[in-house]
């Protein structure tokens, strides 16, 4: 005889379970199919999936150099992923196929992601595309896009005023693109200088190192927001709902650092604060990271020091994910080995990947497709 559940207990049962078993199991008969394919039951899918650890995956692109028969040389990038909880052991890592409307080869770029959904740019001789990609269904769109540049960044966002996804291009000018209409609009009156290393610089030249040169643009409390340069440094937002962009004030203490001869600044989100982040190195070739967390939003008073981390290899620092022990991962890269390491404030745990990987992203694995978004 077979087991008979209530279909809200069958519905329960089925939350909990991983995107690959659930697209396995959509195939075994129609009505399981109906009950995993129906709008509400993604809704409660992907709710019930942003407040589990597992469902949390860290997603990175690595580019490598090839060879062909000729003796050229050409790059190559491959997606992988791995959970949360086992970033430091290699065989937890999952390696990604490609997105279907794109080739491996070339240059990618992750540039944000919105719960399941992860914005690519990819760059071949050929041409230059824009994706919204679910890794965990491994469906994808290729969007409109005015000019990918090198110097450029991308927000994504989801607008629950307008329930609609919404990205934010930051280069020459700001445009925005809701996906609900399809084509992108300027943003007229807002700035577009940002700060060394994090976008477009419009006054400073060009950072060199390639891999960290463009940090996302980040998203919180309905705003994106990225780090501006006047005369001193402070924070840009710009509403998602109403469109309206405004300043939030960064102490100089927290960027003002004397005897230092090189640097690194940058913004992220960390359980849903905003934060400033640094990386020093002085003439004696000590390397510090600071972190700043803003614990009441938009008041400049409240920036407050997380933690500091001093190493005399360290060149470069990257916030990913903030631990419910209050713990935080940061991507690190150090002057001897030049390759990437992930440490917490704790210290480092080893290599993840056997060589350098470009950007990174943390998203949510659930199986909404960007098809039936755009």
């Amino acid at each position: 005889m077979g087991i008979h559940f209530e279909e809200e207990i069958f519905k329960d049962i089925l939350i909990r379970l991983p995107v690959r078993s659930l697209l396995r199991f959509s195939c075994v008969s129609k009505s399981w199919e109906t009950s995993i394919s129906y709008p509400y039951f993604k809704t409660k899918y992907l709710s019930h999936a942003k407040n589990d650890f597992n469902s949390q995956k860290l997603l990175v692109c690595q580019r490598q150099f090839a060879e062909d028969s000729n003796s050229n040389v050409y790059s190559m990038f491959s997606f992988y992923s791995s959970s949360l909880s086992t970033i430091q052991l290699i065989e937890g890592v999952r390696k990604h196929d490609c997105p279907s409307n794109c080739k491996p080869f070339g240059m990618a770029k992750i540039y944000s992601s919105c719960d399941v959904l992860v914005l690519l740019g990819i760059v071949s001789e050929s041409d230059k595309q824009l994706l919204l990609w679910n890794p965990s269904t491994r469906e994808s769109i290729v969007l409109p896009h005015s000019e990918l540049l090198h110097h450029t960044t991308y927000g994504l966002a989801y607008d629950a005023t307008s329930d609609d996804y919404k990205i934010l291009k930051l280069g020459k000018s700001v445009e925005i693109l809701t996906l609900k209409s399809g084509s992108w609009r300027t943003i007229r009156e807002i700035p577009t200088s940002v700060c060394p290393r994090t976008g477009y610089e419009m006054e400073i030249r060009p950072c060199l190192d390639v891999d960290f040169a463009i940090d996302p643009v980040v998203f919180v409390h309905g705003a994106f927001h990225w780090l501006g340069r006047s005369h001193n440094y402070y924070v840009v937002s710009f509403s998602i709902s109403s469109e309206m962009h405004g300043g939030i004030s960064l102490p100089e203490r927290m960027y003002k650092i004397d005897n230092m001869q090189s640097f690194d600044y940058g913004i992220s989100v960390l359980g849903g604060m905003l934060c400033f982040y640094s990386t020093h190195n002085n003439q004696q070739g000590w390397g510090a990271f600071k972190l700043w967390v803003m614990k009441d939003y938009g008041v400049k008073e409240s920036w407050t020091e997380l933690f500091k981390i001093r190493d005399a290899d360290l060149y470069l620092a990257k916030l990913i994910y903030k631990y419910a022990d209050n713990e935080v991962l940061l991507r690190c890269r150090y002057k001897e080995s030049g390759r990437d390491v992930f440490r917490t404030s704790k210290g480092p745990f080893g290599l993840w990947l056997q060589c350098s990987f470009q950007n990174r992203v943390v998203y949510t694995e659930s199986f909404i497709s960007p098809k039936l978004l755009f």
